[in-house]
C-alpha cells in the first residue's frame, strides 16, 4: 500500500499534478463540461445501438447499420470523458483514489469498454445476431454504462 500511496504522492505533486490543482476553477469546470459532456455522447452512441437491439426504435435499419453510424460518436465521446477524467483525477489524486464512488467508476468503465470491445462488437458483426443474446447484451451493456455515470454521479457525494 506505501508503494501506491508514493505513486499517488508524486502524480499529485507533479508539476501536471499541482498546475491543475492551483489553477483557476474554470480549467475544473472545463474539465467536468467536457467530461460529461463525453459521457453523454457515448450514451447516446449506445443507447441508439441498444434500442435497436431490444427492438425499439430506428427499425428501418439493422442494428449493424446504426452502429456503424454511432461508432465514431462512441470512441470520440470515450476519448473526451478519459483525457478530461485524468485531468480531474491529477488534481486531486488521493481524493479520488480513496473514494468507494470513484473505484466503483473505474470498474464498471473497464467492464463496459471490454464488453463495448469484445462482446458487443461481436455481436453486431453478424447480419442477424440471436436475439437473445443480443438483447442480454444490449441490456448488459446499458446497465454498465448507466452504472458508470451513477457511480461517477456519487463521487461528489460519499
Amino acid at each position: 500500500m506505501s508503494l501506491t500511496l508514493d505513486i499517488l504522492n508524486a502524480i499529485q505533486h507533479s508539476v501536471v499534478g499541482q498546475s491543475i490543482a492551483k489553477s483557476d476553477h474554470l480549467v475544473g469546470a472545463t474539465a467536468q463540461i467536457f467530461h460529461v459532456l463525453g459521457f453523454i455522447i457515448l450514451l447516446a452512441a449506445v443507447v441508439l445501438t441498444s434500442l435497436r437491439l431490444l427492438g425499439h426504435g430506428l427499425t428501418d435499419r439493422t442494428a449493424q447499420q446504426i452502429s456503424r453510424e454511432t461508432n465514431r460518436l462512441l470512441w470520440l465521446g470515450l476519448a473526451s470523458a478519459v483525457i478530461s477524467g485524468i485531468v480531474m483525477f491529477f488534481s486531486a489524486v488521493e481524493l479520488y483514489y480513496f473514494n468507494p464512488a470513484f473505484k466503483l467508476k473505474i470498474v464498471l468503465l473497464l467492464a463496459a469498454v471490454v464488453l463495448q470491445i469484445l462482446w458487443f462488437r461481436k455481436v453486431l458483426a453478424q447480419e442477424t445476431p440471436n436475439a437473445q443474446l443480443a438483447r442480454s447484451s444490449a441490456v448488459f451493456s446499458l446497465l454498465l454504462w448507466f452504472g458508470v455515470g451513477i457511480a461517477g454521479r456519487s463521487i461528489g457525494f460519499v
